[in-house]
């Protein structure tokens, strides 16, 4: 019976020259930054900065025509009308007795998703009312309005952080991410199983 050892030469992430470093990253990013998880950043982000729980998002990051990020589902009545966080944006520019005349008339702002694309105009926006007034009908407008301002720069933000999450990760926080899992590659950039080998000592 024979005992064989393989040797093999192991690389943390920054002994390693470029085009391994790419596809370290590359691999990481495919693995790790998962659309669910993206997703999720998304939905808590209307939660915790605007209050929004039904608000869902599509979107396509293929750097592909058609490409982007909307978002689909409701506002609701109490999302505008009880939520310190959002009805500063919903109601920007309305006095409070303007406000207040229509609170019996608006129901909630519904965002419809249109087409086959997830790009942000490919979502109508419209309120849900009863029957307004002329007056109450202006200033439902004047909501749409504001709400709509809201949207657009929000789904901006989010495809620019989507694009960013998917595609891109720097060096040093590569780096970091190797270091503290204590990754070990080969030259070419594949990750070793350091259970399969014992590190020899000089």
């Amino acid at each position: 019976m024979k005992k064989l050892i393989k040797e093999i030469i192991a690389y943390q992430y920054n002994e390693l020259e470029e085009y391994a470093q790419v596809k370290i990253k590359e691999n990481y990013l495919e693995e790790e930054h998962l659309p669910e998880f993206f997703s999720d950043n998304v939905r808590n982000a209307l939660k915790e900065q605007y209050g929004l729980y039904n608000l869902k998002t599509y979107y396509s990051l293929s750097c592909c025509q058609g490409d982007g990020l909307c978002l689909y589902g409701k506002i609701t009545y109490s999302e505008l009308f009880d939520n310190d966080k959002f009805r500063k944006i919903a109601f920007n520019g309305i006095h409070y007795k303007q406000i207040h005349s229509i609170k019996d008339e608006l129901q909630n702002i519904d965002f419809e998703h249109r087409g086959r694309y997830y790009y942000a105009k490919t979502v109508h926006i419209e309120s849900r009312d009863y029957s307004p007034t002329d007056k109450q009908a202006a200033i439902i407008e004047k909501i749409i309005s504001n709400v709509k301002l809201w949207y657009f720069s929000f789904c901006e933000e989010w495809e620019k952080l989507g694009y960013e999450y998917f595609y891109e990760i720097s060096d040093n926080e590569m780096n970091e991410v190797c270091n503290e899992n204590d990754h070990l590659f080969t030259k070419t950039g594949k990750l070793i199983n350091r259970y399969e080998y014992k590190e020899l000592t000089a």
